[in-house]
Parts: structure tokens; sequence; C-alpha cells
């Protein structure tokens, strides 16, 4: 049996920018830095970022419309945590659907955004847990 996420790793086109925006907005802590990937962590599973490995005629960008990844979530664990988040992106001048907080539609509370990407990224606040 599965015990949880251990890692997800992501190719990116611009892994600088995605270094700043998960390590500076999303609070991850680089653990792995190479010339084509990082690893980050937040203490309960790692998330790497590296650059294409084929070479392709040109960088695709991502569509979460196309089979794989929709968005993923970063787990937060109280609504205090989640308006800190809000605060930190308007800071930063982050786009934010429903302008921040929001209901996510599942019985939660969350906020969604994208990172420079365009990967649809949450922060979500869950009534109770799974």
């Amino acid at each position: 049996m599965t015990k949880g996420v251990d890692h997800i790793t992501l190719t990116v086109n611009k892994l600088d920018e995605c270094k700043e925006f998960y390590v500076n907005i999303c609070g991850m802590r680089l653990i792995v830095e190479e010339k084509e990937y990082i690893g980050l962590s937040d203490g309960t599973f790692s998330f790497w970022l590296g650059l294409p490995r084929d070479n392709l005629p040109k960088p695709l960008k991502f569509n979460r419309n196309n089979v794989g990844l929709d968005h993923w979530a970063f787990k937060v664990k109280t609504m205090e945590e989640l308006k800190k988040i809000e605060t930190k992106l308007k800071k930063l001048k982050v786009f934010m659907e429903e302008g921040g907080i929001t209901d996510d539609d599942f019985g939660g509370t969350a906020i969604f955004t994208q990172d420079p990407e365009g990967m649809k990224v949450e922060f979500h606040l869950r009534e109770k847990d799974l």
C-alpha cells in the first residue's frame, strides 16, 4: 500500500522564475540545485523542477486541458495561514482567480493562482481531513 506522495516532478522552461515562485511564494525549501533541475521540499514531500530533457523544436506551454496534470494544491492548515498567503500574493501583484480566497466547490476554501509556466497552483484549506 502507498503511504502518501514522495515527490512530484514538473518539466518547466523557466527554471529560475519557477524556483523563485515556489521558494518565495509557496514557502518550499531548496534542497538540490543543479544546472538543469532543482529539488524543493516542505518537509513532507519533495518537489522537483527540471528543464525539458529532449530536444524539442520549441518550448511547449502548459495546457491544463491536455491529458495529464490539471493543477496541484498546497495544504494550508488554518484560515489565518490562507489569509497570510493572500496578503503576500496581493503585495507581489500575483494574479489570483476570483481575486483571492474563494470557495473551492468541494468542501474547502482556497486560493487559485498560476506559477510562471502557467500551471494552476492552489492553496487549499479543507474543513475536514480525508
